[in-house]
């Protein structure tokens, strides 16, 4: 049997969910069974599956270890280097700077080493701020992931509380989040309302007067002729939402395969190597009112382009022109 102590990296959840992530293998179903017939207590007295857990509490699991360990999962994480670009950092949040090309989280099993989830975690047990253990149900993880092409500011939670609460603040648009981008043509200031539907079979998002609703704030920061650095306020978030709709207006990303124009991309491909959008997630910028977490209150946090995006950008700048 064990006996959890509940800490603030897992409290604030349900007993049931718990479980589950200390046991991910097992069914709710079985998970429901246990707590109904007293195999799971709180503080050695019964509960119920939708008991809020609180700081100090401990979970009483009767169950053999080797029970336990047979619905665990077996991951395990090193205490490796992966030379992370830290953009800020302290006990309940970690913002990184992810490079191109790099995954936010692993899509099978040998991703390991090559998504931002691994390394942050291999980060925080390195610098001894996590320490996995058998009776863990919280992994340090990320709040919002960016797109393997996309560069830029990814927000990490260190804690349960603080991945509870800022999954929230994404999940409401309450966090403002600024993109740059170089586009095809001198692209006007506009707010883009264009609905979109995805196309599962093109694994693409297509403007559908029926689909969901997206908004777009796009603002040309510097117009190079052909071509023009743009800002982008993400004001929804649907899938490709920021490639679809400049796609859409004629001002497709420079780069990008799937929306944009085939003659640039090709040009930009044999001089540059270029074979992705230039899509940077450059800027966050957090609320004025944030309750509890009132030390994050109207920070802005930037972040550096990929060195490609910079020499693109600098070539146009110093007009050594493209095209």
């Amino acid at each position: 049997m064990r006996h959890i102590n509940i800490d603030n990296s897992n409290s604030n959840q349900r007993v049931d969910r718990f479980i589950m992530k200390l046991m991910p293998k097992m069914s709710k179903n079985h998970i429901q069974k246990l707590i109904r017939t007293k195999k799971v207590k709180v503080n050695k007295k019964r509960t119920e599956p939708d008991y809020n857990l609180k700081i100090d509490d401990v979970v009483n699991i009767y169950l053999y270890d080797e029970v336990i360990e047979k619905y665990q999962d077996n991951k395990v994480y090193t205490a490796e280097d992966f030379n992370l670009d830290i953009i800020y950092e302290d006990d309940d949040l970690i913002l990184l700077n992810k490079k191109t090309g790099v995954l936010s989280h692993a899509a099978n099993p040998q991703d390991y080493g090559k998504n931002i989830v691994d390394m942050m975690v291999s980060y925080l047990i390195k610098t001894n701020q996590f320490t996995p253990t058998q009776n863990s149900t919280f992994t340090p993880a990320l709040v919002n992931r960016l797109d393997r092409n996309t560069s830029g500011i990814v927000v990490g939670a260190k804690t349960y509380d603080s991945l509870k609460y800022f999954n929230d603040l994404f999940k409401k648009h309450e966090i403002t989040k600024i993109y740059e981008t170089i586009v095809v043509g001198n692209l006007k200031d506009q707010t883009i309302d264009l609905a979109l539907e995805k196309d599962n079979d093109k694994n693409k998002s297509v403007i559908n007067s029926s689909g969901k609703k997206s908004m777009t704030k796009v603002w040309n920061v510097k117009n190079f002729g052909k071509y023009s650095l743009v800002n982008v306020d993400l004001l929804t978030g649907r899938t490709h939402q920021i490639r679809a709709h400049l796609s859409h207006i004629n001002h497709p990303i420079i780069g990008d395969i799937k929306y944009g124009n085939r003659d640039v991309n090709k040009y930009f491909k044999n001089k540059y190597d270029l074979n992705f959008q230039l899509l940077h997630s450059c800027k966050l910028i957090f609320p004025e009112k944030m309750g509890k977490y009132q030390k994050y209150e109207s920070m802005v946090f930037e972040s550096k382009r990929d060195d490609l995006f910079e020499k693109i950008l600098n070539d146009l700048e110093s007009k050594i022109w493209l095209r």
